[in-house]
């Protein structure tokens, strides 16, 4: 429907950019340096994209005029918009969904375009390419897009707090259950403040990501929730959790905060692009480590959404396209991104000691290099049947987390719940096949 959208528009040109009249195969890849204007659709402001993009893709390629669309790349509505004024955009950072792969005629599969250019994947951190392929909703394994930025996770810690309750600082390493006890022991009620041990943003699911649990049998859509030991064992550490005396206990007139408001939590689990943000803060004195690991899996941080910079497959430009994308996955590329916030996915301690330098003063000793510490956990087996984490915070395993702790109800009754509940959207999956 879309492509039919975009001939009309392009008012029926003979020489049509599309597999039918163009072999990829005999494309060599490589910018010949002509003048070309490369669009990107991306959600950032003209000055974010200035300095995390433009400016460092003038010095390499001064003849590339690389162009902002704003807007959101995952606003479907947006894009058919776009498209029907004749307007597609050559690069999309985006997740690859079957939507944008098959309905809009969007993305498309760049496996031949990194071999026919002899680019090496080798250089991202162990575990990014892996991540990029098991999200392929085809579940082919192919790569929608090289992995150009992460969402590394972190745990920020309030110094004052572990100070004034004479505990150590969290190190590299820790357990969870390590970190359970260590929540107790400063989850406090101390001069009118209650102060709470530990929290988990964007989602209370991010110990179930270590594990590479598989949500449902690829094969049979069969739900695997009650049949899962390491499903159960996530519930019971959250069941814990959620018995600290006061941890749960919400006051609205005095909201918890690590950052903000009252500066009461003491670990706090999010991203490590709050770093810049956090830092600052008045008043917060804080630094970062690893995420915690499950005993048996040391070194193995929590499973994040890695994001791949898509040509678009209608572009008329994909070779400067490839050239723009190709160049932000180097190291001198991604220094500029991780100096910027972005958490890089190229595997360099220079890279890494970068992190967040352009928004942190002169002379910070925050441990930037604690998002890169672990390599990322595995993914489950690709099933169509989901459920797939996304940390976006409206996919199954976060919802129902977050309900869990809210709730009273035993482990196993919950779990049994669980599978039922998706046995129902399964049932419906298959309804439409």
């Amino acid at each position: 429907m879309i492509f039919s959208i975009l001939l009309i528009a392009a008012c029926n040109k003979e020489e049509q950019t599309t597999e039918g009249n163009k072999n990829e195969a005999e494309t060599s890849w490589s910018y010949d340096g002509q003048p070309a204007t490369v669009t990107m659709l991306i959600n950032v402001g003209e000055e974010e994209f200035s300095r995390r993009y433009q400016e460092q893709l003038a010095k390499v390629y001064p003849n590339i005029t690389l162009e902002l669309v704003s807007g959101s790349p995952n606003d479907s509505q947006f894009l058919q918009e776009q498209f029907a004024r004749g307007e597609v955009p050559d690069i999309i950072p985006t997740t690859p969904t079957l939507e944008y792969i098959e309905d809009l005629d969007l993305l498309m599969p760049i496996d031949d375009i990194i071999e026919q250019s002899g680019f090496d994947l080798g250089v991202f951190r162990e575990g990014v390419v892996d991540n990029l392929r098991a999200i392929d909703p085809l579940g082919e394994g192919n790569l929608y897009g090289l992995p150009i930025e992460s969402t590394l996770l972190v745990m920020y810690y309030n110094k004052d707090i572990f100070d004034r309750f004479g505990e150590p600082y969290p190190a590299e390493g820790m357990t969870w259950d390590e970190a359970l006890e260590l929540a107790k022991k400063l989850t406090q009620e101390v001069d009118g403040i209650q102060y709470k041990g530990l929290a988990l943003e964007p989602t209370y699911a991010i110990p179930y990501t270590q594990f590479a649990i598989p949500g449902t049998d690829p094969e049979t859509g069969d739900v695997l929730f009650t049949q899962d030991p390491n499903t159960k064992r996530v519930f019971d550490w959250l069941d814990k959790l959620r018995n600290i005396p006061g941890l749960m206990n919400m006051d609205e007139d005095r909201p918890d905060g690590f950052g903000g408001n009252g500066q009461n939590i003491a670990m706090w689990i999010s991203t490590a692009p709050w770093l810049p943000l956090l830092a600052p803060v008045e008043g917060l004195n804080f630094d970062m480590t690893t995420v915690p690991v499950w005993e048996e899996l040391p070194g193995i941080a929590p499973t994040t959404p890695v994001l791949p910079f898509n040509i678009t497959k209608h572009s008329e430009n994909k070779e400067a396209a490839w050239a723009v994308i190709s160049y932000l996955a180097t190291e001198e590329g991604q220094k500029v991104l991780s100096a910027a916030g972005s958490a890089p996915t190229y595997d360099s301690e220079e890279v890494f000691a970068l992190f967040g330098n352009m928004d942190l003063e002169d002379g910070s000793t925050y441990n930037v290099k604690a998002p890169f510490v672990d390599q990322m956990g595995e993914l489950p087996p690709y099933s169509k049947y989901g459920p797939q984490m996304t940390f976006h915070g409206d996919n199954f395993i976060t919802a129902k987390a977050r309900e869990f702790l809210e709730s009273d109800i035993d482990v196993v009754t919950y779990l049994r719940q669980m599978e039922e509940e998706y046995t129902t959207i399964v049932t419906e999956l298959k309804a439409k096949e």
